[in-house]
């Protein structure tokens, strides 16, 4: 198992230099790295690394029109220590650079092109090998050598290279020494962070959320140590003797300790997404560093390429993912940001806060979605109660959110600050229990929500808080009186009340109407059974149908009629009546009903024998 986060990719760029003042050649490098056997021209020198494991491939790359003999190992760093004539002369710079595992091998080679495009293009020749040793962990881990010529090819000179250096190939890849510092520096941080591009963007082609970042912990504002380096000589001779020395032992230990906090961080990670209630870390008596991180890698997990401020972590309170098309983060200072895949947006609400300002922006940076602003346009409460000091406790906040559940909200989210609840759109509201803020458009979804908030929680009763604009309190006014709500202290404007009242006659008409056609059908099922012989539906009817069914019909016709549709039956009520009011007039006895006589039992069908 990695130690590494599960956002994280390896990213180790190493720089050198092969130099003749250190006891270095040209030829013997690339024999190492290549696990080849190769005789250096200028000294007759034979180094032979043929036995060498862990070695993959090895080919040379070279710029084009690039004559024949580039393209032979021995002869090509042959002629490039037969260039040099110093006795401290740079033959060659290297560049050492891990591939993530992350990346399939089919991609390996586009990705060594890739890396190495820039110095091709300059005139550099590039010796790859690809070496797959062993990690700490017992993983593959394969990282490409590439060794770099320092001067142009020239096939004039008797060696085939330039007789000065190559300094586009220095500009790309000087150290500024061993501390790096000052403008000389900057160059290989350029390098490294170009490479780190392009660790991306392999990753990201190969559809890896994890990303390489080229800087140190202490530039990203992590907090945990850097690691001492180890070379590949060091880990082959731990490997040979079975045991640590004190580099390997204290970088074992690190990394022990970063696998153990990997496991915390997805068991709180996992509590904090499937548990009810906030999606926050558990609570405990000391605070430790990774207590942020599960939040802060949720939110890389969501947006690997995102580039997040180093203080975002410390800014999180909770992040919500349980929704796979959003995401929802309430920091500390009260502020919300949210990103929507399906409208391809990230709104910010809430207080104001440079915290969000700055997630919202890398968000939206790395997705490419339009960032949208949203203020407090309006808010009410419950009469006589103000806004609540403090945040919400859990156990209330999941009452509340199940209360809008129930209502038919699908879209609410528990949190200390409130039950933020999304009315599509732009729309919200945040019900801290006696008083709702409405952010966004005052839309008439949030109206609606509103009042039947105040229907079922605060008495039928509201009252507004601050400045609402006026339009929209005519029609929250009109929405309460749908739903039975009084708006304390609100008196409409005569056109509005008008309005209503026009409303709730056509409405209360309509409703008359339909307990009219609902009491006809019924009326006709109840025919429809009385004419099937059922003398309890008889009795139920009212006289005139009563004297149609029972004097007016003959026994066939009945049985005629019980076959009929419901809404033919509707449609001949007006008409039965009549025919039975008729009848009735002729027969003032013509509704009564007969009573059934009893049926006598049936006879045993066996010869009862005396005892």
């Amino acid at each position: 198992m990695t130690s590494l986060r599960d956002h994280e990719a390896l990213c180790h760029i190493r720089a050198s230099v092969i130099q003749r003042s250190r006891g270095k050649s040209a030829v013997a490098a690339a024999a190492y790295r290549a696990a080849a056997r190769l005789t250096d021209a200028r000294t007759g020198q034979v180094w032979d690394y043929s036995r060498k494991r862990a070695v993959t491939d090895s080919y040379v790359m070279a710029p084009a029109e690039a004559p024949a003999w580039v393209f032979d190992r021995e002869q090509l760093w042959s002629r490039v220590e037969l260039a040099e004539r110093r006795r401290d002369a740079q033959t060659a710079r290297e560049l050492q650079v891990a591939i993530p595992r992350d990346l399939p091998r089919s991609a390996w080679g586009a990705f060594i092109a890739d890396v190495a495009e820039p110095y091709l293009a300059v005139g550099a020749v590039a010796d790859v090998a690809l070496h797959e040793p062993r990690a700490a962990d017992r993983g593959e881990q394969p990282h490409v050598h590439m060794l770099l010529t320092v001067r142009k090819l020239d096939p004039a000179s008797p060696t085939g290279f330039a007789a000065k250096r190559n300094e586009a190939v220095n500009a790309l890849l000087t150290s500024g020494g061993s501390h790096g510092g000052g403008a000389r520096g900057d160059a290989l941080t350029r390098e490294r962070e170009r490479i780190a591009g392009v660790i991306n963007a392999h990753l990201r082609a190969a559809g890896s959320k994890r990303r390489a970042d080229h800087r140190s912990y202490a530039a990203r504002g992590d907090p945990r140590p850097p690691e001492p380096p180890m070379g590949e000589r060091r880990m082959a001779a731990v490997r040979t003797r079975h045991r640590h020395d004190r580099r390997t032992a204290v970088v074992a230990g690190i990394r022990e300790t970063q696998k153990l906090d990997n496991e915390l961080t997805r068991t709180e990670m996992d509590m904090a997404l499937k548990a009810r209630g906030f999606a926050r870390a558990p609570d405990r008596k000391t605070k430790a560093p990774h207590q942020q991180d599960y939040k802060l890698g949720i939110l890389r997990d969501r947006f690997p390429d995102a580039d997040f401020a180093p203080d975002t972590a410390a800014a999180l309170y909770m992040v919500d993912v349980r929704d796979p098309r959003r995401t929802r983060a309430l920091l500390r200072d009260g502020a919300w940001v949210e990103s929507d895949d399906e409208s391809g947006t990230v709104t910010v609400w809430g207080a104001r806060s440079p915290a969000a300002a700055a997630l919202a922006e890398a968000i939206g940076e790395s997705t490419g979605y339009g960032i949208d602003r949203l203020a407090r346009t309006a808010a009410a409460k419950k009469p006589g109660k103000g806004r609540r000091k403090g945040s919400m406790p859990e156990d209330e906040a999941i009452s509340l959110a199940d209360r809008w559940r129930r209502r038919g909200f699908a879209d609410v989210v528990e949190s200390p600050a409130g039950v933020r609840v999304g009315l599509g759109g732009r729309s919200r509201l945040l019900d801290s229990g006696d008083h709702v803020d409405l952010v966004g458009p005052v839309s008439d979804a949030a109206l609606r929500a509103l009042a039947s908030k105040a229907a079922e929680d605060w008495g039928s009763t509201l009252e507004l808080d601050g400045p609402w604009p006026p339009e929209a309190q005519a029609r929250l006014w009109t929405e309460c009186q749908r739903q039975g709500v009084d708006l304390a202290g609100y008196v409409p404007p005569p056109a509005v009340a008008a309005a209503w009242a026009a409303e709730s006659g056509s409405v209360a008409d309509t409703a008359t109407k339909l307990r009219a056609v609902r009491s006809e059908t019924r009326e006709a099922d109840v025919l429809l059974s009385a004419a099937a012989g059922d003398v309890a539906a008889l009795r139920k009817l009212d006289p005139d149908l009563r004297a149609f069914v029972a004097s007016h019909l003959d026994d066939d016709q009945r049985a005629e009629l019980a076959k009929s549709a419901r809404e033919e039956v509707t449609a001949s009520l007006p008409a039965f009546r009549k025919l039975g009011k008729v009848e009735l007039e002729r027969d003032p006895k013509a509704a009564t009903v007969v009573a059934q006589p009893d049926v006598p039992a049936p006879a045993d069908d066996y010869e009862r024998r005396p005892t």
